[in-house]
C-alpha cells in the first residue's frame, strides 16, 4: 500500500512539474518570441533546475510542440464539456466561439505561437505530424454538425468543409488579434458577434 501511495505521489509531482514547465514556456515564448526564448529563462520561470527541464523536454522545439499539444487538448476538453448536455447542432456550433473566448482569456498568447510554428519552414512539418491527429477528429465532428444542420433544413446548403474552415478562421482570429491586456468581457462580445453574424448568415430563411 505504501508503495502504491509513493508511486501516486511521484506521478502527481511529475505532472505538477510538467504543468509548471508548460505554463512557464507559454509565458516566456509569448513575451519574448521563439528566438528570444532560452531554456534557461523557462527553467527559471518554472522554478526548476535546468537539468530537470531537460529531463522532461530535450529541446526548445520539443517544448514548444508540447505547449501547443497541451493547448489543443485543453480547448477540446472545454468544448466537450460545453456540448455535454446539448443535442441541437446549431447550439453546439454556437458554443464554439464561447469556448474560444474562454480559452483565449486564459491563454492570450497561444495562437500567436501556433501561427509562428505553422509558418516555420522546418518546425511546421513536425507540428503537422504531432498536432494534426489531435485536430482532425474535432474538425470532422464540426463538419458533421454543419452537415446535420443542412439535412434538417436549419441552414442553407454549403460545402461543410468550407464552412468549417471559415468558421474556424474566425474563432482563431479572435485569439490572434486580441492584444494584452486581455479582457474576458471583450472576448465574450467578440464570440457573440461571430456566432450572430456567421450563424445568422447561413441559417435558412
Amino acid at each position: 500500500m505504501k508503495k502504491v501511495h509513493l508511486q501516486l505521489r511521484r506521478e502527481r509531482e511529475k505532472q505538477a512539474r510538467i504543468q509548471a514547465i508548460l505554463e512557464a514556456g507559454l509565458k516566456i515564448f509569448g513575451s519574448q518570441g521563439y528566438h528570444g526564448t532560452s531554456m534557461d529563462a523557462i527553467a527559471e520561470a518554472a522554478e526548476l533546475g535546468k537539468a530537470t527541464l531537460y529531463y522532461y523536454f530535450k529541446s526548445k522545439d520539443e517544448l514548444l510542440l508540447a505547449i501547443l499539444q497541451h493547448g489543443i487538448l485543453d480547448f477540446f476538453e472545454r468544448l466537450d464539456a460545453a456540448w455535454e448536455n446539448v443535442s441541437d447542432p446549431l447550439q453546439k456550433l454556437e458554443a464554439v466561439p464561447n469556448v474560444g473566448a474562454e480559452f483565449f482569456a486564459l491563454h492570450p498568447d497561444y495562437f500567436k505561437l501556433y501561427h509562428y510554428l505553422t509558418a516555420h519552414p522546418v518546425l511546421r512539418e513536425k507540428a503537422f505530424q504531432k498536432l494534426h491527429p489531435l485536430i482532425v477528429e474535432k474538425v470532422r465532428l464540426i463538419q458533421s454538425l454543419f452537415q446535420e444542420a443542412m439535412e434538417h433544413g436549419l441552414i442553407e446548403v454549403f460545402d461543410p468543409n468550407e464552412l468549417t474552415e471559415i468558421f474556424g478562421s474566425l474563432i482563431m482570429g479572435m485569439g490572434l488579434f486580441t492584444h494584452p491586456p486581455v479582457q474576458s468581457s471583450v472576448l465574450k462580445q467578440k464570440a457573440k458577434l461571430i456566432a450572430t453574424i456567421f450563424m445568422n448568415g447561413i441559417r435558412k430563411k
